[in-house]
């Protein structure tokens, strides 16, 4: 069994959001075990743009799971394609690890994040909005399945 979180700094999903979530959860074989959490994205006039990326950090790491293996997505990260990832994946499962996705705040990532970070990954030198790459990331983790059962979903 391979427990799966996706930490994203982001509002409340909406229903379109969850219903894609959902669409290829629910393909995932039953072995891969998916969970969320979203930190409330800090923007105030108060706070500057360093201590609000500080304070998403902080509230961020509250939900990392101890043991886990820690995937930080940033833009600065290393790229990876579709076979790499299901590659990475299979690996960390082989080794009995937990993964723990982090996606980055909309103004990036504080230092903290990458010194707690196993991997520093980047999906491509295009900036996406938030919503739509934690769909991407599901895609890619169910993808990455397909991959390792030889089905034809990835050609």
């Amino acid at each position: 069994m391979m427990k799966c979180k996706i930490i994203s700094i982001t509002h409340k999903p909406s229903d379109w959001e969850k219903q894609a979530l959902q669409f290829y959860s629910k393909q995932l074989p039953n072995h891969f075990q998916i969970s969320y959490a979203e930190v409330k994205p800090f923007t105030s006039n108060s706070m500057d743009v360093t201590s609000s990326i500080e304070a998403e950090a902080a509230e961020v790491l509250k939900h990392v799971d101890k043991n886990a293996y820690v995937i930080l997505w940033d833009r600065q990260g290393k790229k990876i394609n579709s076979l790499g990832f299901a590659n990475l994946l299979q690996d960390q499962m082989d080794s009995g690890n937990n993964i723990n996705f982090i996606i980055g705040g909309s103004h990036g990532s504080s230092e903290l994040l990458f010194e707690s970070s196993q991997l520093i990954l980047s999906a491509s030198e295009l900036t996406f909005p938030h919503r739509l790459f934690k769909i991407f990331l599901m895609e890619q983790i169910y993808r990455a399945s397909t991959i390792h059962r030889n089905h034809p979903y990835h050609k």
